[in-house]
């Protein structure tokens, strides 16, 4: 009877091990693992519905989300970081935002444009970590739709045309990305 019972012992600190490492290796989503077909479904959200604007930064990269507000019904300000029991770590969050220089700059883009094509009304967006040290910026919908080939709403019909314009175009494109920046300069 002892036998079985450090068999049975054993084995359950085997299962419970593996099952840590697996949770430890969940990442989170970066852009190439966003499906824009997928995200598409949003389209013409209105700020104000916060359940579908919650859903939207829960699929874009980056998605660790500690809060959203909506300011003056016309603004998002959104901050990442890592929430109080979480199922999302520090170590995950910093390893998605932090390991490659360019990670911030791209992310923030990539959803602000994001954001600007799915929800109408939103005016502004002002991305940001939740630690005052790291960069964050704010995104002028006229202002950034003026630099761009088409307008959002023709990005939103034409999810192929947004990959390539926007995501292909734009956020991959080390010198296109800098001029946006020059533009919506980062703040610390």
């Amino acid at each position: 009877m002892k036998k079985w019972m450090y068999i049975l012992l054993l084995l359950t600190v085997v299962l419970s091990g593996c099952n840590s490492q697996a949770t430890e290796q969940k990442s989170i989503k970066g852009i190439e693992d966003i499906s824009l077909k997928q995200l598409s479904k949003h389209k013409n959200t209105y700020l104000g519905d916060n359940s579908t604007i919650r859903e939207i930064l829960s699929e874009l990269p980056g998605g660790m989300i500690r809060e959203f507000e909506i300011v003056d019904g016309k603004s998002l300000d959104i901050t990442y970081g890592v929430k109080e029991n979480a199922d999302d770590t520090e170590k995950q969050f910093d390893a998605y935002w932090f390991d490659q220089k360019e990670t911030i700059e791209k992310t923030y883009l990539y959803n602000a444009f994001a954001l600007f094509i799915l929800v109408d009304n939103v005016k502004q967006v002002t991305l940001k970590m939740s630690s005052n040290n790291e960069p964050a910026v704010t995104f002028n919908r006229q202002q950034l739709e003026k630099k761009l080939p088409h307008s959002f709403k023709e990005y939103q019909d034409n999810v192929a045309l947004w990959q390539k314009e926007l995501v292909d175009g734009v956020v991959k494109s080390k010198e296109k990305r800098q001029d946006v920046y020059k533009v919506f300069p980062m703040q610390k």
